[in-house]
């Protein structure tokens, strides 16, 4: 939401805060709104000097004023690459300064991780990105728990990815916390984080202000304040004005200029500003700067090295002076009107001018990072190499901070150092341990240019692939492009090799991938390496079966294949057991009934650990045991679940929640199965906002979800999410689908569901339990009155169903048979005979469907007493499912039957929605509001407003009788 200035007023004597009213109105009432546990976040957007630092310093002393905690952070160009490094900013200071009680309280619950992304040490095990994020988040629900919290954030045009992607994970949530996020970024700088910082400033939860440039009659006022001259000469203001288009900042430093030479400011000195234009702060800085002894300067280049709120004693030995020499280099620079002391943060002492009281080391920063970078741009560009690299060394010697370091190293020029490499590393090992892996590539690339030893560089560029392989595929495929040529021996192309395939299965792969991964698999072939070497050989193939899976590429070759990989698939180990997950995936494709067995055999004996690099083929293991309707799948995947909850991997987390959604599907769960498939689309949307990317997965979760909004008769929530691109085989079936159930036009249908077909013949696709499409084309063609070709499609489908095994597909298949029959004898034995072979059946739904058919039937064909006892048997089901087209239909039936059908529930278990039941169920096993919150995902004032309404639909007052009430 972006508002607009309204009369210009001044909320008090500050300069700063001229015309500016109406922005800190706004910002008074958001700070009020979060007190009262309404969250609000408001962002001050605006060209550099605007005024936007002003009114966020406004903010923060109205917060204390308040009583709020109130943490800040200041992004800077020199920190880009510094994982959460605005994140640390607004936490450690808090950490640091808690009592033991204090701190335990701060790191409870999920929590506890965030002390592993502040404070990570040299052997931290590797978060998931979603742990990460969720631990902030809990973090901040636990500081605002006895008071207020407002998150001050300035310059966010520079944060750090890391950080931002926790901004947006924040948002969605932000207004059922008692937080105030106040954020300023320049309109007209966005840093390298271009796209993820767009989505999160035009995220609706962020109320914009934009500050207007001060009239002509607030520029005169600014300057009298400023100068303490009483009136200034119109002609004087006018032209600074003129020279500074009503900016703030320009005025400042103008303003500045003329008290330094002791400018008259009548009409005939008006000329001296004229030529400053935009460029006044530079200029007026080289002019400043000019007039400084050579120790001063120094000292002012070493503090636009160093950057915000560095220790004295840095800058000091930075600039090669002793303290004394650094305070009066300080006052000749402008102390405290172009430097001034760092921000005073939660729970740490920042000394005064006098050199503190032991407490705290005295920091130092530029007053506007526009004078930073106007110090820091007229420092040549080798002396800020050499600087950064000598400042590297300093801040190693002082904290030993790899990220910090590497801050530095980052701008300093390559010599080949093999130190410099090495801490280069270890500060991508922390990126890569706190979640942050992009941030992990930018430090791996400098190491790169170094350049390391020979030995090494191999090993870097796998490490660099790893790191970029979610984010920046090409450029990851392009790295172990350079590595695959470079690697000496079969086994290392193979690892090389292997990690290509991966990257391949992220999007759209290339028959070159394919290729890379032949060529690695014949090399392995050639080499006797033992068992290592085999069981990599397993993995290739596997990881071979996954990119045809994601694309086209080398499909066409699978069936010639698929023999020797079944034997090569009969040898023990992890990779043995990837590789039965690709086949038995790849056989549940074609239909060969033995691929349950397969999958069951992958799974057993625990050798596939879940990690990000096993995730694919434990999903499509599980995927398999659920179209052959296994029981175990669903158990299994419970505590897959579990496991990735624990683990915080977004990546495990989609992937098994969109698996799940399907198992729920299946049983006609179908408020839980909604749950999972909108877990699994929150979790690619994650992605999305960090800008990674998903192919295959979100496609699949979009049908699972279609179909399951489907099933529940949201035909328009169904259609959007429906709607965009996607594979015909994954998204075509639940789009023909809804297309039969609004009763689309035939030939609309038909046309539809035929693609399908075509797109899944294409693959190799014929399971009927895998794509759905035979049954909707036969019952449109037979509307449009070619019912030989539909009863030839159907007999397709119950010919391969039979041959797969399950009950499902081949249930579905007699129903289809019993509409397309000629005699109602016929229909009804189809039909008896589909409710029989869905009785030993998980999917409830397709039973309750059959029911409803042959309840018709039978009414039409006189028998009544029957027909109402199988009609009430599915009325049951769908309403325990929450399939309310069918249970309308039913209903209808039931009334031409001559029986009086219960209303639908509009209170009770089956009115609950997805996310009132998990609640519910939580509540009733006994959880907290809080331990609820935490298992997902959600704030304790959502659960509150949950609970609210579980009560009044279930007709109880108190959680005691949560459970008796869901069992109905």
């Amino acid at each position: 939401m972006s508002v607009e200035p309204g009369p210009p007023a001044t909320p008090a004597d500050d300069p700063a805060l001229l015309e500016r009213g109406h922005e800190a109105a706004v910002l008074d009432g958001a700070l009020a709104a979060s007190a009262r546990g309404e969250g609000t976040a408001v962002l001050l957007e605006g060209v550099a000097g605007i005024g936007k630092s002003a009114l966020l310093a406004h903010a923060r002393e109205c917060g204390r004023a308040a009583g709020a905690r109130v943490l800040t952070a200041r992004a800077t160009e020199l920190e880009t690459a510094f994982a959460f490094g605005v994140v640390r900013q607004l936490f450690e200071p808090l950490l640091a300064g808690a009592s033991p009680e204090r701190r335990a309280a701060l790191l409870a619950g999920p929590a506890l991780t965030a002390a592993a992304v502040l404070e990570p040490g040299p052997d931290a095990a590797v978060i998931g990105d979603f742990a990460a994020l969720n631990s902030l988040l809990w973090l901040a629900v636990n500081a605002a728990e006895d008071a207020p919290l407002v998150l001050a954030v300035d310059d966010l045009h520079w944060c750090d990815p890391p950080s931002l992607r926790w901004l947006a994970f924040l948002l969605p949530r932000l207004a059922e916390l008692p937080v105030a996020l106040v954020a300023a970024a320049r309109s007209d700088e966005t840093g390298d984080s271009g796209p993820l910082l767009n989505q999160v400033a035009t995220d609706p939860a962020f109320t914009v202000l934009r500050p207007r440039p001060l009239g002509r009659v607030a520029a005169g006022r600014f300057l009298a304040r400023t100068l303490a001259r009483g009136e200034v000469d119109p002609s004087f203001v006018r032209a600074c004005h003129d020279a500074t288009a009503g900016n703030p900042l320009l005025l400042r430093e103008l303003a500045r200029a003329v008290r330094e030479q002791d400018l008259p400011t009548d009409a005939a000195h008006a000329g001296y500003v004229v030529d400053l234009g935009r460029h006044a702060v530079a200029r007026l800085v080289e002019r400043r700067r000019n007039r400084l002894g050579p120790r001063a300067q120094r000292f002012a280049a070493a503090l636009a090295v160093l950057g915000d709120d560095a220790p004295l004693a840095d800058v000091a030995a930075l600039a090669g002076i002793g303290p004394d020499t650094a305070l009066r280099c300080l006052e000749e620079i402008g102390y405290p009107g172009t430097v001034r002391d760092g921000e005073v943060r939660d729970g740490e002492v920042r000394p005064g001018d006098a050199g503190g009281d032991g407490r705290g080391p005295r920091r130092v920063r530029y007053v506007h990072p526009l004078i930073r970078a106007a110090v820091y741009t007229a420092v040549p560009a080798a002396e800020r190499a050499r600087l950064h690299r000598r400042a590297a060394r300093l801040v190693e010697a002082r904290t030993g901070d790899p990220a910090r370091i590497a801050a530095h190293l980052l701008h300093a020029a390559p010599t080949g150092d093999p130190h410099t490499v090495e801490l280069l590393r270890r500060a991508a090992d922390r990126s890569t341990a706190v979640g942050a892996p992009a941030e992990a590539a930018v430090f791996l690339h400098r190491a790169l240019e170094e350049p390391p030893p020979a030995a090494e560089r191999v090993p870097l560029l796998l490490e660099l692939a790893e790191a970029a392989i979610t984010e920046d595929i090409a450029g990851a495929a392009g790295h172990l492009r350079t590595a695959l040529r470079t690697a000496s021996g079969p086994v290392e192309r193979a690892r090389i090799a292997a990690l290509l395939g991966e990257a391949a299965t992220y999007v759209q792969p290339t028959g070159q991938a394919m290729a890379d991964l032949e060529e690695a698999v014949a090399a392995l072939e050639r080499e006797d390496g033992g068992v290592p070497a085999q069981d990599l050989r397993c993995r290739l193939a596997a990881t071979m079966l996954f990119t045809a899976f994601a694309s086209r590429a080398g499909r066409g070759e699978l069936p010639e294949r698929m023999p020797a990989l079944r034997r090569l698939a009969e040898r023990e180990g992890p990779g043995a057991r990837m590789l039965d997950c690709a086949i038995a995936y790849q056989d549940a494709m074609t239909g060969r009934p033995d691929a349950a067995e397969r999958a069951r055999r992958a799974l057993s004996g625990g050798l596939l650990e879940t990690s990000e690099h096993t995730v694919t083929a434990l999903a499509l293991a599980l995927a398999v045991l659920l179209l052959a309707e296994d029981p175990g799948a669903m158990p299994r995947l419970d505590a897959l679940m579990a496991d990735a909850r624990r683990r915080g991997s977004l990546r495990i987390l989609a992937s098994v929640s969109t698996v799940r959604a399907r198992g729920r599907l299946q049983a006609g769960r179908l408020a839980e199965a909604e749950t999972d498939a909108r877990e699994g689309l929150d979790a690619a949307r994650i992605y999305e906002r960090a800008g990674l990317r998903t192919t295959v997965l979100g496609p699949v979760v979009r049908a699972a979800l279609g179909d399951t909004l489907l099933l529940r008769g949201e035909f328009d929530e169904a259609a959007r999410v429906l709607r965009g691109e996607g594979p015909a085989h994954l998204l075509g079936g639940p789009r023909a689908r809804l297309r039969l159930a609004r009763g689309d036009a035939p030939a609309l249908v038909a046309r539809d569901a035929l693609e399908v077909g075509r797109a899944a013949g294409e693959l190799g696709v014929l399971n009927p339990a895998v794509v759905q499409w035979r049954v909707p084309a036969a019952l449109a063609l037979h509307a449009e009155g070619r019912t030989e070709q539909a009863r030839e499609l159907v007999a397709e489908e119950l010919q391969l169903a039979r041959g797969w095994g399950a009950p499902a597909p081949v249930g579905r298949a007699l129903r289809a048979l019993a509409a397309l029959a000629p005699e109602r004898n016929g229909a009804l034995e189809l039909l008896r005979e589909s409710v029989a072979v869905l009785s030993g059946s998980t999917a409830r739904l397709d039973r309750a469907a059959a029911q409803a058919d042959l309840g018709t039937a039978l009414q039409a064909a006189g028998l009544g007493a029957e027909a109402r006892s199988v009609l009430r048997s599915a009325l049951d089901t769908a309403d325990r499912c929450g399939a309310r087209p069918l249970a309308e239909r039913v209903r209808a039936a039931l009334r031409a039957a001559g029986a009086r059908p219960r209303r639908s529930a509009l209170s009770g278990p089956g009115a609950l929605t997805p996310s009132e039941l998990r609640v519910a169920e939580l509540a009733a096993a006994g959880a907290t509001n809080r331990v609820v919150a935490q298992q997902l995902f959600i704030t304790p004032k959502t659960v509150e407003v949950h609970l609210s309404r579980i009560y009044r639909k279930l007709g109880i007052s108190a959680r005691a009788q949560l459970a008796d009430a869901l069992r109905g």
